[in-house]
């Protein structure tokens, strides 16, 4: 059951980061490639686990323990993506760089059981398939792995608690429907995202202190398989609510800066985070771009070439469209190809086309999406529309 699940949910997080790395109109946000990485953390661990349960280890003794250093990031992660998603930060900071200092700790420690020879690896495998409590009293890098297991715990739970901190103290209401409707559908994410990491510290609580406490008793079922299912159902659960409500991964794209007076210094000026709720000089820019320089006739265009053109982040770019336009960033540009298109028909222009190539030369890829596109606009096929002509 554990490792079905866990497979499952390997799936949906490769399906996860294809949807924020590398689908057509993806924004590759700070806070998207924050999250990618944690997820992949995340899926190699799981991996791992796979890997040794099935005994598949034994072809690839030289990954065995590769998941632990990582582990060390994966609290932070979480903790940063949270922090990054509320406040909308852009890039890294320096002084972020310090989370990292725990993982790089244990990564050297283990460099000296990385060296091992094959055989020794091997040895120390099959010892660990026949009692799993016995990869925690190996000393593998430079510190009793008890220590690196309660080291890690205790981080998990310091990370948890600012992690909560953020979510429960982030609270704003705001009058336009649009940006209260996305500010709880995030915080909502965020609320699920902070809960699941919460189940999984405390499924690695229970192993850790199972070992401690109940050493004779590691490989009984309800030592191993009850905090595993924890684990991987958490995990789970996570890469699920990603894929059924890809909206709250566009974040909070509205937060901005507003240049005001300082009252500490006189005469100074530092920026305010703000909300902003209208929209209209955006709108407007959005509307007169596709109007007067039509860059929907270009085939690949994609959301990042608008946001680039516009002078608008690509998150707060997708935000406008999908909630003061009302459609898909997709949609949105085959509205306009569509129009484009009725404006021109008349009959010599049907006589001298086919359907194929009126399609292209709006920008439309092939013909079965602009089939699609236009009965969604239209309620009728291209051909009915046509004949009327």
């Amino acid at each position: 059951m554990v490792e079905l699940i866990f497979f499952a949910s390997i799936v949906l997080v490769f399906a996860t980061i294809y949807l924020l790395l590398f689908t057509e109109n993806a924004t590759k946000s700070y806070a998207d490639y924050v999250l990618s990485f944690l997820l992949l953390m995340q899926t190699w661990s799981a991996l791992l686990y796979l890997l040794l349960n099935s005994k598949y280890i034994f072809e690839y003794p030289h990954l065995f323990k590769t998941a632990l250093p990582g582990n060390f990031l994966i609290a932070p992660l979480s903790y940063l993506y949270v922090r990054i998603v509320l406040f909308n930060e852009k890039k890294i900071k320096t002084i972020d760089l310090v989370h990292m200092v725990p993982f790089l700790f244990i990564l050297i420690s283990y460099i000296p059981f990385y060296a091992l020879p094959v055989s020794e690896k091997l040895n120390i495998i099959n010892l660990t398939v026949k009692d799993w409590s016995y990869s925690y009293k190996i000393k593998s890098g430079l510190f009793p792995e008890k220590f690196n297991y309660i080291l890690r715990q205790v981080l998990a739970v310091v990370y948890l608690i600012f992690q909560w901190n953020l979510v429960i103290k982030y609270k704003k209401v705001h009058k336009t429907d649009p940006i209260q409707f996305q500010i709880t559908n995030v915080l909502k994410w965020l609320r699920f995202f902070t809960w699941t990491t919460t189940i999984v510290l405390f499924g690695f609580l229970i192993l850790t202190f199972s070992v401690i406490l109940l050493p004779g008793d590691y490989n009984k079922l309800f030592v191993i398989e009850i905090p595993s299912l924890f684990i991987s159902g958490a995990f789970f659960a996570m890469s699920s609510y990603l894929i059924t409500h890809p909206s709250v991964l566009t974040g909070l794209p509205f937060l901005r800066y507003r240049q005001v007076e300082s009252d500490v210094v006189k005469d100074k000026r530092y920026s305010l985070p703000y909300i902003n709720e209208n929209y209209i000089i955006e709108m407007e820019k959005i509307v007169h771009f596709f109007e007067t320089e039509k860059p929907f006739l270009n085939k690949e265009l994609n959301i990042n070439q608008v946001s680039v053109a516009l002078d608008i982040p690509s998150r707060e770019l997708s935000f406008i469209i999908n909630n003061h336009f009302g459609q898909r960033f997709t949609d949105f540009l085959n509205k306009y190809r569509i129009e484009h298109i009725t404006k021109k028909i008349n009959k010599e222009y049907l006589s001298n086309f086919t359907i194929e190539a009126i399609a292209s030369e709006a920008g439309f890829a092939s013909k079965s999406t602009f089939n699609l596109a236009f009965k969604k606009h239209h309620q009728c096929t291209p051909s009915e529309y046509f004949s009327k002509f």
